[in-house]
């Protein structure tokens, strides 16, 4: 493999990656109108430390970095968040 193939399929990775990005926001503005209905609050410490320990637990298992995953996680994690704030009308910080 080339050095340019190599990073074309880095670059499709990416695309990938982004895509399910996109799909998990998608999923963020279902899951605050299932939290209004039930009048669930959007930050939800338990689900976030069950995300967090699976990607860290899930990371390990594929012999990653599972801090650095952890890492990204946390960053998912507010970006949903911070999406249910938007599709809840409320943008405050929690």
């Amino acid at each position: 493999m080339s050095l340019d193939a190599a990073r074309d399929e880095i670059r499709k990775i990416d695309e990938e990656i982004i895509d399910l990005v996109a799909e998990r926001q998608r999923l963020a503005a279902e899951i605050v109108r299932l939290k209004q209905e039930n009048g669930l609050s959007i930050r939800d410490e338990a689900q976030r430390r069950a995300v967090l320990d699976r990607a860290f637990s899930y990371a390990a298992e594929s012999r990653i970095d599972p801090v650095a995953v952890r890492k990204i996680f946390e960053v998912l994690v507010e970006m949903n968040e911070e999406r249910q704030r938007e599709c809840s009308g409320d943008g405050s910080l929690p």
